[in-house]
Parts: C-alpha cells; sequence; structure tokens
C-alpha cells in the first residue's frame, strides 16, 4: 500500500509540474490595437484585442467576459457582437479577437477605447486613435464586380459583390430601394447574398457615404434576369418493372433536352442517366439483394440550376427467389455448378484530405470519387485500430467544437462502392488525419485533482 501512494503522489507531483506553465502566465493586461490609428468622423476602424501576461506573451487559456467602452466619446459606435457592451472569449478565438470595420468614432479629437476585465478590474488597457474632422471623402470610388450585367440565373437568391476602399459607408440599393448599409472590408470587397429577387428583372446599384450620410459615389447599374423553371419530368419507366435479384434492368426519363443532371434514386442510392437522345435519359441499372416493390424518384436540374424532383414517380419490384448454386446431373452424380464470379473489387483510394478550424467546428474535405456510393469516416483508437463514426455522402466530415472541448483525434477515410454482382465493400484507408474535437488537457487535470482529493480522503480515514 505504501508503494501505491508513492506512485500516486509521484504521478501527481509531474502531473502538477507539467501544468504549472497554466497557472504561471497569468493575464496582466491586454494589448488592444486600432487599425488604422487616424481615421475621419465616421469612418469604421478595426479593433483587436489580445490577453496577455507580465512579459507581453499571450495568456493561452483566457476565457473571461471583457467590457469595452469609450470615456471620450460615449456615442461611439461599438462592435455589433456585444452584449451590454461586454464579450466573452471562446476557444476558437485563440485568445486574440478581432473586430473588423466594428468601432466609428462620431466626434474629432484623441478617441479612446477601455477594455476591462469583469472578474478583476486591475487587468485593463487603453487604446487610442487620432480623429480629424473632416467630414469631406475625396476620389472614392465604388463598383459592382459580381454578378455580370444581364446574367440570368433561375433562383430568386444572388452573391453581390461591390469594390471600395475599406471603411467607408456603403449603401446597397436592390430594384431602386435601400436594401444594406455596411462598410467595406479589409479586402476593400464587399459580398452579401440578396434574397428575395424579383422574377424577370432586377436592378442593384452601390453608393459610398460621407459622415453626413451624402451620396460622394455611385456605381454603375447591373440588372440580371430571373427566369422561372420550366422542367417538367413527363415519365419514368423501368423495363422489365419485376426482376429477380441482383439483375440488370432499364431505367428510361423523359423529360427536357440538354440538362446538367439527370438521377434516379433507388433504395437511397443514387444513379446518373445519359441523354441518349433528345428528351431521353436512360441508364442500366442492377436490382438489390432483398426481395420488395423499391420506389423510383426522379431528380432534374439544369444549367440555372433550376430543380424539380418527382417522388414515386415509378417502381421497381425484385422477385423472391433462392439464391442457391444450381445443379446438374452427370453419369448419375449430382454436381454443383458454381454461381457466376465477380470481378476484383475496384480500389478507390481517398486522397486530398484538408482540415479547415472555424470557431464553431472542424470540417475535413477530400477529393470527391466517381463511381462510389459513400464514405466511411473512421477514428483512430489508442490501441491503433479504427472505430466507425459515420458514414457521409458527400466528401465532408463536421466536427462540432464546444469551449471545454480542446483535443485532438486522428481520422481516417474510406470509400464505400459497389462490385459487378452489387456487393457493398469498402476500399482503402486515406492517410489519418488530426482534427479538433475534444477535451484532452481538461480532462487530465480534472483526473489528477480526483486522484488528489481521493489520496487525501483515504489518509483522513486511516489517520
Amino acid at each position: 500500500m505504501k508503494f501505491a501512494k508513492k506512485l500516486i503522489l509521484a504521478f501527481l507531483a509531474s502531473t502538477i509540474c507539467s501544468y504549472s506553465w497554466v497557472f504561471a502566465a497569468w493575464v496582466d493586461h491586454f494589448e488592444v490595437k486600432f487599425t488604422p490609428l487616424t481615421a475621419k468622423v465616421w469612418e469604421a476602424l478595426d479593433l483587436e484585442i489580445e490577453a496577455v501576461d507580465k512579459n507581453g506573451k499571450t495568456v493561452p487559456w483566457y476565457k473571461w467576459t471583457i467590457l469595452i467602452f469609450s470615456e471620450t466619446d460615449p456615442e461611439a459606435v461599438l462592435p455589433s457582437i456585444l452584449e451590454e457592451n461586454t464579450y466573452t472569449f471562446t476557444t476558437s478565438d485563440q485568445w486574440k479577437v478581432k473586430f473588423e470595420n466594428a468601432v466609428i468614432f462620431k466626434s474629432a479629437w484623441l478617441q479612446d477605447i477601455n477594455i476591462y476585465d469583469l472578474n478583476d478590474d486591475t487587468v485593463l488597457w487603453i487604446a487610442e486613435a487620432q480623429i480629424s474632422a473632416d467630414t469631406s471623402i475625396k476620389n472614392i470610388e465604388i463598383s459592382i464586380s459580381s454578378p455580370e450585367n444581364w446574367l440570368t440565373i433561375g433562383k430568386n437568391s444572388i452573391s453581390v459583390s461591390w469594390l471600395t476602399q475599406k471603411n467607408h459607408q456603403v449603401k446597397i440599393i436592390v430594384n431602386w430601394k435601400e436594401e444594406i448599409s455596411t462598410t467595406s472590408n479589409d479586402s476593400w470587397i464587399y459580398e452579401k447574398t440578396i434574397e428575395k429577387l424579383a422574377d424577370w428583372e432586377n436592378s442593384f446599384k452601390a453608393q459610398v457615404l460621407d459622415a453626413s450620410w451624402k451620396v460622394v459615389w455611385e456605381s454603375k447599374e447591373v440588372k440580371i434576369k430571373v427566369e422561372e423553371s420550366n422542367l417538367n419530368i413527363k415519365s419514368v419507366k423501368a423495363n422489365p418493372n419485376k426482376v429477380d435479384p441482383e439483375t440488370s434492368y432499364d431505367v428510361e426519363v423523359i423529360t427536357n433536352p440538354k440538362l446538367d443532371e439527370v438521377s434516379v434514386i433507388i433504395n437511397d442510392v443514387v444513379t446518373k442517366l445519359k441523354e441518349t437522345k433528345a428528351w431521353v435519359y436512360t441508364g442500366k441499372l442492377v436490382a438489390p439483394k432483398e426481395a420488395w416493390t423499391y420506389k423510383i424518384d426522379a431528380k432534374v436540374k439544369d444549367e440555372l440550376w433550376h430543380e424539380k424532383t418527382e417522388l414515386w414517380a415509378a417502381s421497381i419490384t425484385v422477385n423472391e427467389v433462392e439464391l442457391n448454386a444450381a445443379t446438374e446431373v452427370i453419369e448419375d452424380k449430382p454436381v454443383v455448378v458454381a454461381a457466376a464470379t465477380c470481378d476484383e473489387n475496384k480500389e478507390y483510394n481517398v486522397s486530398g484530405l484538408k482540415l479547415v478550424e472555424l470557431k464553431t467546428k472542424s470540417v475535413l474535405t477530400w477529393d470527391k470519387l466517381e463511381w462510389v456510393e459513400s464514405y466511411n469516416v473512421y477514428k483512430k483508437l489508442e490501441n491503433w485500430e479504427f472505430e466507425l463514426i459515420q458514414n457521409v455522402l458527400e466528401p465532408k466530415f463536421e466536427v462540432q467544437i464546444t469551449w471545454d472541448e480542446i483535443k485532438y483525434d486522428y481520422f481516417s477515410v474510406r470509400a464505400v462502392a459497389r462490385n459487378d454482382c452489387w456487393d457493398q465493400y469498402e476500399s482503402n484507408f486515406s492517410d489519418a488525419t488530426k482534427v479538433k474535437t475534444g477535451p484532452e488537457l481538461i480532462i487530465l487535470l480534472v483526473l489528477s485533482l480526483l486522484i488528489g482529493w481521493w489520496y487525501i480522503v483515504y489518509n483522513k480515514r486511516n489517520a
């Protein structure tokens, strides 16, 4: 028992030492930066805030709440994300937060922004910017970079981009009515998705405003057309419509000619068809193993992204039959005739894995493979084995992240396909990729504290 106690004490000592840097790097103040340091009244500035220790190094665990306000200009416009002038850091901020185009001073002079820690008012910082009274704007042009003039689209929404200088008030006019008032971003480009467009013709115009909200520059007008869909699925047929398990049959869809995509969905399997002649799209499919009547859904899409789906447009019935091997009699002796063999399973190697870490989730993507049904995502365990996590239809897998989940796991992907006998199989594992997922550091720390608590209670009981 004494030996066990020594082991526990050694573990606690090593654990506390390994995490000592966390407690040593206590936050001392904030580094606060305006960009730019000079501006005119009503021009927007970027505000960057970073929690640092007494040596000016980033504190890698700061997740407290700060108070933001201006003493010199109480009417200053502050970041819209604030709640009652407060902001709470999250892990996804990486202990440094930047509010872009977020602060606008309404008065000229040396203006300030104050940052305080709500839990400790000795942790603070003040940043200053020189604001001039000149409200005039000269040579500030604005133009619509996207979409092209007289573009024709097939849906009632579009992403529109404007090009202008940074930190200026911009007004967007949609169909001769004010739609949006905003500020150009860091790359001088503003982009916004406009919804609820009118059928047929729509007009866009962008304007730059000065501090008195006067229009000082206006872009050329851009017009686009929204065309209503004329897609029409005339018929969907399976030939024959009654088949034995795992036998082939044809599917025919009659719809508009020269479409971008025509496909059928049977038993949750999507099959794209080819246009064999005007209005006619065909494909050869293999029936499922199980006897059943399966519905056939049809989906079509044109070059303008109009889509039309017809559910249960037709059906295919798979008969009940015995799948045993046939037997022949040769010289009064029964001989088993082997069933037809399938071709060797084709290899589909998943590659091109990429990881994007956003504020609330990690997104793992990879190159799309033709002729595969889906993808199985696996997580590598500590014993180097793989555990199936999820099956996805598209080459993308998302992991949600919360503030108390900071750890990394390795993930690998396998393609799921079918061979000529319609048997489903998995191809090779992709290279394992490191993905941010859940609490590793915190779990170890909590575990060490629990062991220490148990050791103290145990000693008191045996004292």
